[in-house]
């Protein structure tokens, strides 16, 4: 992990909602995969005093490209404090030539990175967007993307064959849609599928990260054998089939 400073080299605006910032970065900064982050602080001060979660969804020559709201204002040689990358790269099998990915009320920037290195080695890929995810400008995906559009998850046309067909899934949904939203793909698949096996399914978790290294323990994750493991540094994404769904769900109702 670094700290390092980047400075914002141009601003796209691509559509009314998003905008991607081009970062000029150092050499170490650049050393990141799919699923991996930054957490990064826009002022001098410590006025906000936690830092935003940064996605990259690309990677260039010698910039990485950041997606953020339009809601946030950002300007060309605006100097940004970065703290990364943080977390692991998303598990991409070499193997897998069938890729599913669904975007549940959250938007599907966090799989661009990904499907950057998964298309480049020819797997087929399928995007459902549910929900709100449906806002998201399909100008701003691949075109080699298959994307499929959905109001609700049980609305979601031929679930049961995208579920069958995939050789991974990777599921992405905000607190409080993600353990409940989690907990219903995984049964989904145990019934297609009739075995889940490991590295197959995904649910990728973004609690509250203030530290990024751990410490805090403000984003841990329940696991089947009992341990607590720290979203900022182990995930984003955890095989859904370790997981304690079930007491992360009852532990949230309770909360």
């Amino acid at each position: 992990m670094h700290q390092r400073q980047a400075v914002i080299e141009r601003i796209r605006r691509v559509s009314a909602g998003v905008q991607r910032l081009e970062l000029a970065v150092e050499p170490p900064q650049r050393a990141l995969s799919g699923g991996q982050f930054f957490l990064a602080r826009t002022t001098a001060t410590y006025d906000p005093y936690l830092r935003e979660a940064w996605l990259p969804v690309a990677l260039n020559d010698k910039t990485i490209v950041v997606e953020r709201p339009t809601r946030y204002q950002y300007l060309p040689n605006q100097v940004v404090d970065l703290l990364g990358p943080l977390g692991k790269p998303f598990p991409l099998r070499n193997s897998a030539r069938a890729l599913l990915l669904i975007a549940y009320e959250a938007a599907p920037s966090i799989f661009l990175l990904m499907l950057q290195s998964a298309l480049a080695r020819n797997s087929a890929a399928t995007l459902v967007l549910i929900g709100q995810a449906q806002q998201y400008p399909l100008e701003a995906l691949p075109s080699a993307l298959e994307v499929i559009r959905a109001e609700h998850y049980e609305t979601w046309a031929e679930r049961a064959q995208h579920i069958a067909w995939a050789d991974q899934i990777f599921a992405v949904a905000p607190p409080p849609y993600d353990l409940p939203a989690y907990m219903r793909l995984l049964e989904d698949a145990q019934r297609v599928r009739h075995a889940v096996s490991a590295e197959l399914l995904y649910g990728i978790f973004q609690p509250p990260m203030p530290c990024g290294i751990g410490a805090c323990q403000a984003c841990l994750v329940r696991l089947q054998n009992g341990d607590e493991v720290p979203a900022c540094t182990e995930g984003m994404a955890f095989d859904l089939t370790r997981v304690n769904l079930l007491q992360s769900l009852a532990d949230s109702a309770g909360a």
